[in-house]
């Protein structure tokens, strides 16, 4: 069996207050529920270039556990080879703070034993 994690952003189209028999956690929750069931209001798209904590299910649980790349992070005089380079220095960044988080826990983990 092959695996691969994909980052997705989930969006509930419904502009009613009836939940589908497939909404498990209210239409104002959208999640892999939504695209297991194929429900009618869900709609989904790519997160490029986004560094995110999931919990115990998958799920990024709030706005302060992801960050992505754009905003003021890429200058407004940017051109494209600048800012597939950034892109190239972002994700080196996330590679290596992720490694670094590893180790950190780690060594937290032994602290504990």
């Amino acid at each position: 069996m092959k695996m691969k994690h994909v980052l997705l952003e989930v969006y509930c189209d419904s502009n009613t207050s009836d939940s589908p028999s497939c909404c498990i956690n209210g239409i104002d929750h959208p999640g892999y529920h939504c695209l297991s069931e194929n429900c009618p209001n869900v709609s989904f798209t790519y997160a490029p270039h986004e560094l995110a904590y999931s919990g115990e299910f998958g799920v990024v649980p709030d706005s302060k556990a992801w960050i992505g790349f754009g905003g003021e992070m890429l200058p407004d005089d940017a051109n494209e080879q600048q800012e597939v380079e950034l892109k190239a220095v972002w994700e080196s960044i996330c590679r290596r703070k992720m490694e670094e988080a590893y180790i950190e826990y780690m060594e937290q983990i032994k602290k504990h034993e």
